[in-house]
């Protein structure tokens, strides 16, 4: 091998070179061996001394201590076990006595269970069990049939055992109310979910019904139900009484809470003291732990209340004191225990060790309490849950357990010990100014040379370097040296089969470069290749290098990938757009004429060979034929467009993603290629197949006019700002019940973990459909001020620009290729929200006097009736945010829409239906795709003018716009049937009058569901809305939607043509969709008469196209056969048709 390779794999290496550092090494080692020495000879001696001497008895107290605090860990840890298996042996007893008695649960009696749980208590050391069988929505009335039948039996059963039972300590039950429905204090609940009532218990208490109080709804520890319950394993609840002595109305509820206890507990036992309920599962399956547990779910639990004194008394001997126990919950406060021998004493709440004991800190989770065990366990049920509010045990000694070991004889020799010491610490001071002066050099010329070897080889390459030095070093050593023909240097090189190469190229950078400093060139080389360079780490593209002004590419190697086309073309996508934003910000700083700057991009798929040619100034390159194309495909190109070869197309076709390629109608002459057929790559962007560039393209999209566009973003560019300087008034400290408007910003490294809860990498926007948004309420008997925004209120620049790109970045997420799912559909949606949410009526008592006496609607008898409606929608209006909401939901709802409908994405098993299990597939591909860009940290600002350092607002926008994208999805059964449901319980229709004027509080779930439901249907309407307008309006766009399913049909993407059904289609959505909305709308009485118009245009739509909707699809028919053949509708093809043809219907 060359000398000159051998030095560029040494720095890469671990390992330093002998000449590296040469003569401090050896420094360093004559240095260490006399250190080495002296540590051998004078320390042992040192320490031998000082640990006879002065720490015999620091010795012996923490080895005492030690012995204490696991006896203490291991003690509880057994306790544990025993309750565990005591009451897993009960749990036997009660499915086997079931299935002898023939009984199934929940319905089961288990004959004698007090003398079975009575036993059970001594052994768990607990003040009550209670068994809680599983009772679902359909077994309630045969479970209440069931306890009519034998609650008595066995309560009556119970107390005589009671009676005999030498351990029972209190009253004995003589009479006892019972309730044989399942309830909780507010009554009795609802025969719908899962419900644990209490059941058979021991012992009975008489301050309440001894059977039938529902666990799940009754207490507070649903999450510790619902985690026993989902995993079949044991739960502890968080611990309780235990308030703060200076809260009285802590103080209060727990003497309430431990008010059954008072009576039931020796004189020496204390009621307020900490202690929580155990829930241990019961499961039907005797043999459900010899099996798979996650096959199997609880038929019941018991529910078991114990102090948690009794998990640590009677464990020490009598000559240990002062051992303090710190209980530690992170669902509630801690508190502390002193062992002193076999007594037991609550300190107090919170920790209360002393802080210089805490190196002696001896802890453990629960769940991790075996550990500590000295012999095997024997239980084998269920395990214990580790996520619930883990608690753990923390041991430390006191100032009394030291006091017992310690004398002041330590103190004799301790100038001895120091000066020791101080000669060690000496001469290790020597060795490491040495050591650290060679390390110095060593790492600062290691870390410059490694992070330059890996810019320049993969990872993979690395290693394959690394490893070729040492078998050199191997021969060297021998005597001999390696070249490339030896057998034992291969050359490092590989075939790649599946790969894809970028070239990009700036255009015109010559020019450029020739009037401006080397230091202005390589300011804006470094800026640009900066930008792609984390691109390429977050799509996992391997840079191969920079030539010059061109940045060259490759996906698929070292690691193959399939999917290595469409990565690539996304990675050149988001250069280009990169590109766009960066030249304009380095203009400011690099003149005029940086901001004209541009790429050429082009692609090439297929096999590549790369190596490293080993030499002088080695470095990791790419041979062959797919590399050679891939550079031509760039010189062909043209500025801000990106050119792919017929191999890449293809791949891109066949992964789904035709649309994101436009054929070139001119051939590329390519040297050494001949003539070429090429594409141009353009992601969610109007497309064409313009031969060469014009001034009308060179913005943001390839061979695309964009003045419509750009009018159409800044229209809502425009509106947007509106409803955030709204937004951001009425987040000011001067607007009531409302959080104080921050400069600080919501960024994803200022809180990501809060962040990350706020994304969909973890779950799905219709996981997270709620059935009712929290809208913050409104005072009725006021108001709402009136906001005027002057020019101090005015937007910053920077969130006005930010605002301006996101709005774009959405509009070039809809596919012009879609004549009616695009952006333009998007903005004609947005416009009737804006229209419908203006037309929302006030209450009676908001109203001005001079609108009562106009003798409008507003004052009828029936307006009356429903006022308490107009209250909960109203606040609609006064509430910016969701208005904002709202409007950004609609211009959203359509980004990346593949332009066919869900049912098609599923029969064609899309990735899109896949990733959201064939439900509501783009509605929710809308959600995440957009919801990502928002948070990205590109639009730190606008969020920030938006939210404030408030999170909730954001959590309360992010949930209005999944509701109301979802809401867009109609032929959802599922989501149609809520919805349905929903309207009957808001906007009851047999009634209206019980919706009465006299009460000034209402309900807020009520006002919440039809402010919700409001929402929704404010946003289905409007998604609609072209069947509710004018009939020229409607034909628009009911001919774009055809233009779009005759697409998807020529494309072969659905089976039947849409033509032979769409006039009685058309019928069908207008009698079972359109009018029924439209009247819903009206008969809500929300929006006043402006609903009547909205329900006569619909009706009058249906009217004409029963009239002349045969003639009109004929004629789109005709149309459509006229086209070429292979040809596809258009939103631009579709619109210049549009008008003569609705001229011959008219």
């Amino acid at each position: 091998m060359d000398n000159s390779v051998t030095e560029v794999t040494t720095i890469g290496s671990t390992h330093s070179p002998p000449s590296m550092g040469h003569d401090e090494t050896k420094a360093v080692k004559t240095l260490r061996l006399i250190s080495i020495f002296f540590l051998f000879c004078v320390i042992p001696i040192a320490i031998g001394v000082y640990l006879y001497t002065a720490n015999a008895e620091d010795e012996e107290f923490e080895n005492q201590y030690f012995e204490f605090a696991n006896k203490v860990l291991e003690s509880i840890g057994a306790t544990l076990e025993n309750s565990f298996g005591a009451l897993d042996n009960l749990a036997t007893s009660v499915v086997a006595a079931a299935h002898a008695a023939n009984q199934t649960f929940p319905n089961i009696r288990v004959a004698n269970f007090g003398i079975h749980a009575a036993k059970t208590l001594s052994l768990s050391r607990a003040k009550i069990i209670v068994m809680c069988p599983v009772v679902k929505g359909g077994q309630f009335e045969a479970w209440h049939n069931w306890t009519l039948q034998e609650g008595r039996t066995w309560v009556d059963e119970t107390v005589n055992v009671q009676k005999t039972d030498p351990n029972y300590f209190g009253p004995i039950v003589e009479e006892y109310l019972t309730r044989d429905e399942i309830h909780t204090r507010n009554g009795a609940t609802e025969a719908i979910g899962v419900h644990l009532p209490s059941w058979q218990a021991y012992p009975i208490v008489p301050t309440w019904p001894p059977y039938n109080y529902d666990y799940i709804t009754g207490l507070t520890y649903t999450t510790a139900h619902t985690e026993m319950l989902e995993k079949g394993s044991i739960v502890i609840t968080t611990p309780y009484l235990n308030p703060d002595p200076n809260d009285e109305a802590a103080m209060e509820n727990a003497i309430s809470t431990a008010g059954w206890l008072y009576e039931r507990l020796h004189p020496d036992e204390e009621p307020l003291e900490p202690a929580s309920d155990l829930y241990f599962p019961i499961f039907d399956d005797l043999n459900t732990f010899e099996t798979d547990t996650s096959k199997t779910s609880p038929v019941a639990t018991f529910g078991v209340t114990f102090y948690w004194r009794d998990m640590i008394r009677d464990i020490l001997p009598e000559s240990a004191k002062g051992i303090l126990v710190v209980v530690d919950c992170p669902c509630s406060a801690s508190f502390t225990y002193r062992l002193d021998g076999s007594e037991t004493t609550l300190m107090g709440r919170g920790d209360l060790h002393e802080s210089k004991y805490n190196d002696m800190e001896l802890t453990s989770v629960i769940t991790q309490l075996d550990s500590f065990r000295i012999r095997q366990t024997s239980y084998s049920g269920p395990g214990l849950d580790d996520e619930t509010c883990p608690i753990a045990f923390r041991i430390y000694p006191s100032q009394a357990t030291e006091d017992q070991y310690m004398t002041n004889n330590s103190l004799i020799y301790s100038g001895f010990t120091v000066l020791i010491c101080l000669t060690a610490a000496l001469l290790f001071v020597i060795y490491d100014r040495y050591q650290e002066r060679r390390q110095k050099v060593f790492m600062e010329s290691a870390e410059k040379n490694d992070a330059v070897v890996s810019a320049l080889f993969p990872a993979a390459i690395r290693e394959k370097l690394y490893a070729n030095q040492q078998t050199q070093r191997e021969m060297e050593k021998k005597g001999g040296g390696m070249r490339a023909l030896d057998g034992n240097n291969a050359p490092i090189a590989e075939l790649y089969t599946d790969t894809t190469v970028m070239f990009a190229d700036i255009a015109g950078f010559t020019a450029w470069a020739s009037a401006r400093e080397a230091s202005d060139v390589f300011t804006l080389l470094e800026s640009i290749y900066f930008e792609f360079d984390l691109l390429a780490k977050k799509y996992r593209v391997f840079k191969v290098e920079t030539v010059g002004d061109s940045y060259v590419a490759v996906c698929g190697l070292p690691e193959p990938r399939k999917d290595h086309a469409v990565v690539m073309a996304q990675f050149s996508a988001e250069c280009r757009d990169k590109l766009v934003g960066l030249t304009k910000e380095l203009a400011k700083s690099l003149g005029p004429g940086t901001e004209s700057i541009k790429m050429r991009f082009g692609l090439n798929s297929g096999p590549t060979t790369a190596g490293v040619l080993r030499g002088e100034r080695s470095r990791f390159q790419l041979f062959g034929d797919t590399t050679n194309t891939a550079s031509r495909m760039e010189s062909t190109s043209f500025p801000d467009c990106i050119q792919a070869s017929q191999k890449t197309a293809d791949l891109l076709v066949e992964a789904g993603k035709s649309s994101w390629i436009t054929k070139r109608n001119d051939l590329v002459a390519a040297k050494g290629k001949g003539s070429m057929v090429t594409y141009w790559i353009q992601l969610g962007e109007k497309k064409s197949s313009t031969s060469k560039p014009d001034s009308a393209r060179l913005s943001t999209t390839c061979g695309v006019p964009e003045s419509k566009l750009e009018h159409l973003i800044d229209f809502n560019t425009e509106i947007l700002e509106h409803l955030l300087q709204d937004l951001m008034l009425h987040n000011s400290p001067n607007q009531e019940r409302s959080g104080p408007f921050s400069p600080k910003v919501i960024r994803r490294e200022d809180s990501r973990e809060e962040m990350k809860g706020y994304s969909f990498d973890n779950t799905t926007p219709r996981d997270d459909i709620v059935e009712v948004i929290p809208i913050p309420k409104m005072d009725p008997s006021q108001k709402p001020k009136k906001q005027k925004t002057s020019v101090g209120n005015s937007l910053d620049e920077k969130v006005k620009n930010q605002l301006h790109d996101f709005v774009t970045q959405v509009a070039h997420y809809h596919s012009n290729d879609n004549p009616f799912h695009n952006f333009d559909h998007a903005t004609h949606v947005a416009m009737s929200v804006r229209k419908l949410l203006a037309r929302i009526l006030k209450p009676l008592h908001q109203r001005d006097s001079n609108e009562v006496k106009k003798g409008s609607r507003s004052v009828t008898s029936k307006a009356a009736k429903f006022d308490k409606i107009l209250r909960s929608t109203y606040v609609l209006t006064s509430d910016p945010l969701i208005q904002f909401a709202v409007y950004f939901s609609a211009l959203i709802h359509d980004a990346k829409h593949p332009g066919v409908s869900n049912g098609t994405l599923s029969n064609e098993n899309h990735e899109m239906a896949i990733r959201f299990n064939h439900k509501s597939s783009a509605e929710q591909n809308s959600v995440v795709v957009v919801w990502d860009l928002f948070l990205s940290d590109k639009y730190d600002d606008l969020r920030g003018a938006m939210f404030g350092s408030n999170v909730e607002r954001l959590r309360r926008f992010r949930q209005i716009v999944v509701n109301s994208v979802l809401a867009t999805d109609i032929f959802d059964r599922e989501l149609r049937d809520v919805r349905e449901r929903r309207w009957t319980k808001a906007f009851p229709d047999d009634d209206v009058s019980a919706l009465s004027l006299s009460s000034f509080e209402m309900d807020s779930m009520e006002g919440d569901l039809r402010a919700t439901i409001v929402i929704e249907y404010i946003i289905q309407a409007s998604d609609v809305v072209h069947t509710m307008q004018h009939w020229t309006v409607y034909q628009r766009w009911n001919k774009r939607l055809f233009c779009e399913m005759m697409s998807a049909y020529k494309a072969g993407r659905t089976d039947k043509d849409p033509s032979e059904g769409w006039y009685g289609g058309e019928l069908w959505f207008f009698d079972n969709y359109i009018i029924p909305l439209a009247k819903k709308l009206k008969e809500c009485g929300v929006f006043g008469v402006s609903c009547d118009e909205v329900l006569d245009y619909a009706q009058d739509n249906r009217m004409e196209w029963e009239q002349k909707g045969k003639m009109i699809v004929a004629e789109w028919r005709k149309e459509l056969q006229g086209k070429e053949e292979g040809a596809s509708w258009t939103a631009d093809t579709c619109e210049e048709s549009l008008s003569s043809s609705s001229n011959r219907s008219n």
